[in-house]
């Protein structure tokens, strides 16, 4: 029942002071205990390992009996206290059987500790609560957070694809700042918004408020996929449910832990682009074969080729206007402790990451505060306080990556020859030309009061959090350095300046979340039974305004300075609410048979009055049959637990519409009254509909967890079934668009996911020395439009009912035409054709390729299938952490300046594009090249690429120094470590990485990270 959150300060120093309040107060609090002890003293030291294995234990709690005074074990189980003679120590760690020993005068103390499986039956975080893992009957995966501090992505969601069953994420971008993944829980399931939602320290927050977490910060990661994990959080959980739970601090001694990372970052993948030598020959070429003259001669090509004249003749590579590497640094200071009466857990973080653009940057600072106190002894506070200061800075040309794609490597030097620059791409990545900023600055704070009240099991808990977030972006475009024309007499001449431009915005973000919790717990016989009832309510409310002016005559980025003639100014603020009733049940008898029933009561402003209700309930079942007495002393089932739930949940996000029962009006464009008066003016919106409601989740789940043989080997296996009705939408494809206003949203569309899910571990030791785990981890998640708004065709090929969402449409692609006659055979082709070009399938037998024959070519560029193996080897100090990571069931569509040569007549070419269809190259990978390619570029199955690939996601070497044979009393321990994330990647995509997803090359590449860190433990 720890929980956590945060509140929110408006200045840097507020950080500092509330870091250094919590490290000083705590910390006198916690050490009043030690004013009562004996004079007469000694000092015991020892080592703590596993009795099984014998390898070392690090943060065992070691504990004086009776008192509050305490330390913990470092990295290699050592620790060292100062007691009385006649005191006994209280060595206690999770998983592991409490053990006590007397000192009777001895100052050496090794101790070894006894798995108890009754302990490994640790709880699990689960909506509004814990449970005790075994008696779980809903799918609830956890991922092992030491896998997520060896994983050095900087942004918390690209740390999690692999990591466990259910996950599916992909990283689109390498953008530093905006280099987060697209996590869907299951797949998708609907049309609008099918992100989970993201609960920390139990209160619902934002997508940027996970993704931006410190690996370090985090305790507890628990994925809740099934209605009985689920339903509790009613119309917002129906697309899954991501908790963290945050450090705390624990009894004992002050324990400092320090952090620091330097990495280097370059690209994955990137296109292979022919020289100018290359280009203009193939350039000839395509001219030839669609009957044109070439353009470049000879001595043009001979130029190229030597490079003899480089403003005539430029042979440029544009992505060579990027950084080949970058480097990014990250920092880390935690501090946690207390006595039993006040803990604390604080830690501050620093991110600095580069980007390859020039001048892109990323820097983030990360607060966290969390002290608990005993009031009473039956009254229990918890406060909480966290902040995160985040900054993106970039370059003024929004779309530097859509011009470095579009222009071919003879257009123009990067510089002239008399040092000017010209007016391509590498003009535009200039940082003197302008900027793009943003801060984000988000303070959050939660405040928990627990009480035991006089019934026996029975406690009450109520909870305030109070969040605010400012987010303010500054676009300013002023260019500085000119550019310059080549004129035909070898001249140069200043191009005009270009516009010049600021853009600013503010955007003001409060959300107020209060709760008030009664749980139940008791035991009668053979019973347990738990019981929750909950009553939770949220209130958001944003503001924004946003100015822009244009015609700066200086380089001063204030909106004063811009001109008067085209401002313009916008304003808006609102709010919502939600209002939830949640009980929950649970029942266990004899330890073996788990019966759970909740629900939630949800109220939304969203819909009309009488709409605004919902109710969502669930029931589950769980059966640990390795209890029964037939296995109970079974040699190699040591826990098999059957389970099963059924329950139904909502969404109701829709990209922002609100009030969607009312008619709504907006201000746009002016309208012109008398004599030349002009007013702004008011336009009808969206057409209102009073009975729209939920969109509503049936969700079934079966499966089963096992462990054999000591636990040496664990499966868990999940079936799911999601049918989804009521998905909110419009009708844009069936009612003619002559309507003349915005369509209602109404509950339209149907849509079934199901799948499975199967997690293999594996954990041993071989010796003292060597110990190795690893955990396979399998998704298969496939969703089917059961009904969609879309128009009768002649087709039926293009329809997109009884596909998966988000398919891919075009021709069937069967080759390339090799002789005239098969083009004189074969169906009318699309324009102009010759030997060399793509050859469609006339599936409808008419003789023409048209419309009509445009069918289904493949899933779209989310994966089905999602998989990852992980693991550590371990031999003696030395640990070797590894992930390797794969999709399938995934395509991406390829078309443009991303793999076309000369598209549109401006863009480059490729090394792939070498391998084309000529008279003497019939068995190519590509068609004939052209200029005017309509019949090769038509929408085909040609260019859809399977983007399935298997990666090396993060691999770590780390070595555990052994600190204590330095004979010093203030480095407890220290880590030293290598590691790499995104190291290879196994795909067939060639020149991208298999997971960007801008099919014409438009993308921030991904990055590649090697990193090398330092962990000391004080």
């Amino acid at each position: 029942m720890r929980k956590i959150t945060k509140l929110n300060v408006k200045m840097a120093a507020r950080w500092l002071f509330i870091l250094c309040f919590s490290f000083v107060s705590a910390n006198v609090f916690g050490n009043t205990d030690n004013l009562n002890e004996t004079a007469i003293q000694q000092e015991v030291t020892g080592n703590v390992v596993a009795a099984k294995d014998n390898m070392p234990l690090a943060g065992v709690t070691v504990m004086v009996k009776g008192t509050q005074q305490g330390t913990v074990t470092d990295f290699d189980g050592n620790y060292e206290i100062t007691v009385n003679p006649d005191a006994t120590l209280v060595f206690s760690f999770v998983g592991f059987a409490t053990k006590e020993i007397a000192v009777n005068g001895q100052s050496v103390i090794d101790v070894g500790l006894d798995e108890d499986l009754g302990q490994l039956d640790e709880v699990v975080v689960v909506g509004y609560g814990e449970q005790k893992r075994s008696n779980v009957p809903g799918a609830v995966s956890e991922i092992d957070t030491e896998q997520l501090e060896a994983n050095p992505a900087p942004n918390m969601t690209s740390a999690l694809v692999g990591q466990t069953a259910g996950i599916i994420a992909t990283q689109r971008s390498g953008s530093p700042g905006d280099d987060f993944s697209n996590i869907y829980v299951r797949g998708i399931g609907t049309t609008g918004d099918a992100s989970p939602i993201f609960v920390i320290d139990g209160i619902v927050r934002g997508y940027r408020d996970f993704e931006q977490l410190n690996a370090n910060e985090i305790e507890s990661f628990s994925v809740l996929k099934d209605a009985a994990s689920a339903a509790v959080f009613g119309v917002r959980g129906g697309n899954g449910v991501i908790l963290v739970t945050t450090k705390r601090g624990d009894a004992g001694k002050m324990q400092i832990n320090l952090t620091t990372n330097l990495g280097v970052q370059e690209r994955t993948n990137e296109p292979t682009y022919l020289n100018s030598y290359q280009y203009a020959q193939l350039y000839n070429e395509a001219l030839v074969n669609q009957g044109d003259d070439p353009i470049y001669t000879q001595e043009d090509l001979e130029k190229y080729r030597t490079g003899s004249n480089p403003d005539t003749h430029p042979d440029v590579n544009w992505m060579d206007v990027l950084k080949n590497t970058a480097i990014m640094k990250e920092y880390g200071l935690s501090a946690s402790g207390g006595s039993e009466k006040v803990r604390y857990a604080t830690s501050l973080s620093f991110l600095d990451q580069d980007g390859i653009v020039p001048s892109n940057n990323f820097k983030r600072y990360n607060f966290r505060s969390n002290i608990d106190a005993n009031v009473t002894e039956t009254t229990r506070l918890a406060f909480d306080l966290s902040g995160r200061d985040d900054r993106t800075n970039n370059v003024a040309a929004p779309e530097l990556f859509r011009w470095l794609a579009s222009i071919r490597p003879n257009e123009q030097p990067v510089k002239w020859s008399n040092g000017t620059y010209s007016g391509g791409p590498a003009y535009l990545a200039l940082p003197e030309n302008g900027y793009r900023n943003r801060a984000i600055m988000a303070f959050k704070s939660r405040i928990q009061i627990l009480q035991e009240l006089p019934v026996d099991g029975l406690t009450a808990k109520a909870i305030a959090s109070y969040d605010k977030t400012f987010r303010d972006q500054k676009n300013f475009l002023f260019p500085q350095i000119p550019n310059y024309q080549r004129n035909s007499d070898g001249t140069f001449t200043q191009a005009p300046r270009g516009k010049t431009e600021l853009y600013q915005d503010h955007n003001d973000y409060q959300s107020i979340t209060l709760e008030t919790h009664l749980n139940y717990e008791q035991e009668f016989g053979k019973s347990d039974v738990s019981a929750l009832l909950l009553y939770t309510q949220t209130e958001e409310k944003w503001k924004f305004m946003s100015a822009y002016r244009d015609q700066f005559t200086l380089a001063i980025d204030e909106l004063d300075f811009g001109g008067a003639a085209n401002r313009t100014n916008r304003g808006y603020s609102g709010r919502s609410a939600r209002r939830g009733v949640v009980g929950r049940l649970n029942y266990t008898f004899d330890d073996k048979y788990i019966l759970e029933g909740s629900f939630r009561a949800d109220a939304s402003e969203q819909f009309a009055p009488g709409n605004r209700w919902g109710f969502f309930p669930s029931g589950s079942l769980g059966y640990l049959i390795s209890r029964e007495p037939f296995l109970e002393d079974s040699e190699s089932i040591d826990f098999l637990k059957l389970r099963g739930s059924y329950g139904v949940l909502g969404n109701d996000r829709i990209g922002g519409a609100r009030f969607l029962y009312l008619q709504s009006f907006n201000q746009s464009g002016n309208a012109v009254f008398g004599n030349g008066d002009v007013q702004p003016a008011i336009v009808e919106g969206d057409l209102a509909n009073p009975d729209v409601t939920w969109e509503t989740v049936k969700k079934f789940n079966v499966g089963v967890d096992a462990t054999f043989w000591d636990e040496k080997l664990s499966v868990t296996f999940d079936y799911f079934y999601d049918k989804r009705t009521d998905i909110l939408g419009r009708r844009n494809l069936t009612v003619p668009s002559l309507l003349g206003v915005g369509l209602p949203v109404e509950n339209l569309s149907r849509i079934d996911n199901k799948g499975f899910e199967a997690v293999l571990g594996h954990r041993n030791s071989i010796g003292e020395d060597f110990t190795y785990s690893m955990s396979a981890n399998f998704t298969y998640a496939r969703n089917e439009i059961v009904f969609i708004d879309e128009p009768e065709t002649s087709n039926p090929r293009i329809r997109q009912t009884g596909r998966p969402l988000y398919g891919q449409y075009g021709y069937k692609a069967l080759g390339l035409f090799q002789t005239q006659e098969e083009i004189d055979n074969a169906a009318e082709q699309v324009g102009d054709i010759a030997p060399g070009d793509i050859r469609y399938a006339d599936l409808n037998d008419d003789g023409v390729i048209d419309d009509l024959d445009r069918t289904f070519i493949g899933t779209s560029n989310t994966p089905e299938i999602i998989f990852g193996l992980n693991g550590n080897v371990g031999y003696k100090n030395f640990q070797i952490t590894y992930l390797f990571q794969g999709a399938t069931n995934v395509n991406q569509y390829y078309s443009g300046e991303a793999y076309w040569p000369f598209f549109l007549g401006t863009s480059a070419a490729f090394e792939h594009n070498l391998d084309r269809w000529t008279p003497n190259n019939r068995d190519a990978s590509e068609p004939r090249v052209l200029i005017d390619a309509n019949n090769n570029h038509a929408g085909s199955s040609f260019w859809l690429r399977d983007a399935s690939y298997v990666r090396l996601k993060n691999l770590e070497l780390a070595y555990n120094i052994p600190v204590d044979s330095f004979n010093n009393n203030f480095i407890k321990g220290a880590r030293i470590y290598v590691s790499g994330n995104n190291i290879y990647t196994w795909t067939d995509i060639e020149g991208y990485d298999p997971e960007n997803g801008n099919g014409r090359g438009w993308g921030y590449p991904q990055l590649r990270l090697w990193n090398v860190g330092l962990n000391i433990n004080f």
